[in-house]
């Protein structure tokens, strides 16, 4: 039932101010719009938004003269938050403090339009997870009476009795060992949802705390593969406003869950408990058993070189430097630039001249990288069975073009699948010998990127405030005058020192990828919400060999 204030609709016909204590005046207006009725084309009077047939014209003077109905339109236009919420739906804030909103009489006659408005604007904040909108509506004075109050709470918990229904079904998928991202697992539990779900009335207190074993029984699904993220969503459960009985259930299962991971600790070999201790800085990807052998045969070959080699060799010994892949290649020099000017900090000011964020697969820097070196893309490469592929996808493509990711296309064999799991964008940037190309992909999305079967290295830039129009200081003198552009104006966590000392480099079994049809999926996201890592997403290393770049 929409709402239409009378002073308002008659202010408009009128041309001005209408004395609504004036019968005679509001006859005679009456009388005037019937005849331009009338006298319409389809029978029906518009008047701005508004539109009358003649039933419905009569129906609202009728109801005019009846009641206090004209003092309560005189109050609700003098209240601006309710009268905009009532004429749009859209709450902006909180209503006046009338005491006329307690009269049943009043509730009685609004209710009929409050209702719908009301409970829309509810499920949509609780949606969209509109934390705010949520408080408003339910700090608001209540208008509805009984029997609309009935309404809305039905429509209300029908909603919830869905999201409690969804969630079951995630956790029964979790318990028979599928993994799920995170993107999937966050809308049935995190901070901003169990702050709406407290703002909702006692009446749902009971839901809540039905919802609360529900939130508990989702932690322990997820603490299988991510003790972390389990132990966090068992922590929401002590912020949700339950029943003591699910607070202490929480509590036997957090002090349950820690008990058994100290169990499994005292089991830990001692590859497993080097890798635990250096847990901050190992690559998500690698385990806990690999990172431990893997210091362990660091640390034998620091042994035999500083104290075996020496009875071989008359030369002082020396740690074994990295190999240098790119060493005299043609992106080298340009790549270093690249990464230089992504790295200097001047980058944060002149935030409100920021250009319109790229599309999920944009490559962002490839077309001018490689137009810099004056050569085409992907000349002299080691890949001939994959170069006609690759130079459908990539070659004179211009700034903003995505790259397509349906799934189920085999093209995107011999590619790296990226999920962001950050709350900002990232561009991955793939350099080889001959070729440069980049892939921004935006928070909480995913998009192939493809290698070569020549050596792959992958750089992440992470950061806030994308400007695509920001220049670097000083161009590349010595590669046809080549100038970084586009630059996020802010880091993000430790994104500065992951981007040079992070990065991975791939390198291809060209006899492997010949037939093989599958890509590697990698996530990028936060250990402890302070550092940036990589997550290797299957644990099958056929065809490739992984190294950790310095």
């Amino acid at each position: 039932m929409k709402y239409v204030n009378p002073l308002s609709f008659l202010e408009a016909v009128h041309g001005g101010p209408v004395d609504t204590g004036n019968s005679a005046a509001l006859s005679l207006l009456r009388k005037k719009m019937l005849a331009e009725l009338e006298l319409s084309d389809d029978k029906q009077l518009k008047v701005n938004d508004w539109v009358f047939n003649k039933h419905q014209l009569l129906q609202f003077f009728d109801q005019l003269s009846a009641g206090n109905e004209l003092r309560y339109h005189a109050q609700i236009a003098a209240d601006p938050v309710l009268l905009h919420f009532l004429e749009t739906g859209d709450i902006t804030g909180r209503f006046a403090n009338n005491p006329l909103y307690e009269e049943h009489a009043f509730l009685k006659f609004i209710s009929p339009y409050y209702e719908p408005l009301f409970t829309n604007a509810v499920l949509d904040s609780l949606k969209h997870q509109r934390l705010q909108n949520t408080s408003h509506l339910f700090a608001n004075p209540w208008l509805l009476d009984g029997e609309h109050t009935t309404t809305s709470y039905g429509r209300i918990f029908r909603y919830l009795r869905v999201l409690e229904e969804q969630a079951k079904i995630v956790i029964t998928k979790l318990r028979a060992g599928e993994v799920m991202p995170w993107k999937e697992l966050w809308g049935f539990a995190n901070i901003l949802l169990v702050k709406q779900l407290n703002q909702l009335p006692q009446v749902f207190h009971e839901w809540r705390s039905d919802y609360g074993i529900c939130m508990i029984n989702l932690g322990l699904a997820i603490y299988r593969n991510d003790f972390t993220n389990g132990m966090a969503t068992l922590g929401l459960v002590g912020k949700l406003l339950t029943s003591e009985y699910v607070q202490e259930e929480m509590q036997r299962w957090k002090a349950k869950m820690k008990g058994y991971w100290k169990e499994q600790e005292k089991k830990m070999s001692l590859t497993q408990r080097i890798g635990r201790w250096v847990a901050p800085i190992r690559p998500k990807w690698l385990s806990e058993q690999g990172a431990g052998s893997l210091i362990i045969g660091i640390a034998l070959i620091l042994f035999f070189v500083i104290n075996v080699r020496p009875m071989f060799t008359r030369h002082n010994p020396t740690l074994p430097a990295s190999t240098n892949y790119f060493a005299g290649s043609r992106t080298e020099a340009a790549v270093k630039y690249l990464l230089d000017n992504m790295q200097v900090a001047a980058f944060d000011s002149g935030r409100s001249d920021m250009a319109i964020m790229p599309k999920t697969g944009a490559d962002v820097y490839g077309p001018d990288f490689m137009a810099a070196l004056d050569k085409y893309l992907f000349k002299n490469t080691n890949d001939p069975a994959g170069l006609k592929k690759e130079e459908d996808r990539f070659i004179n493509r211009e700034p903003g073009i995505t790259i397509p990711t349906t799934k189920a296309n085999t093209i995107f064999r011999q590619s790296l699948h990226l999920y962001n799991r950050l709350t900002v964008p990232f561009i991955a940037m793939i350099q080889t010998p001959d070729t440069f190309y980049s892939c921004y992909i935006a928070p909480a999305d995913s998009a192939f990127v493809p290698l070569q079967l020549s050596v792959n290295q992958l750089y992440i830039y992470a950061g806030q405030y994308w400007d695509g129009t920001k220049e670097a200081k000083y161009p590349m003198s010595d590669v046809h005058a080549y100038r970084t552009k586009g630059f996020f104006l802010l880091p993000y966590k430790n994104s500065k020192d992951f981007l040079k000392e992070s990065s991975l480099i791939f390198k291809l079994d060209p006899n492997y990828w010949a037939t093989s049809n599958r890509n590697i999926p990698i996530e990028i996201g936060l250990t402890d919400s302070t550092s940036l890592h990589f997550n290797l997403l299957e644990n099958n290393a056929a065809g490739i060999e992984l190294e950790i770049a310095n």
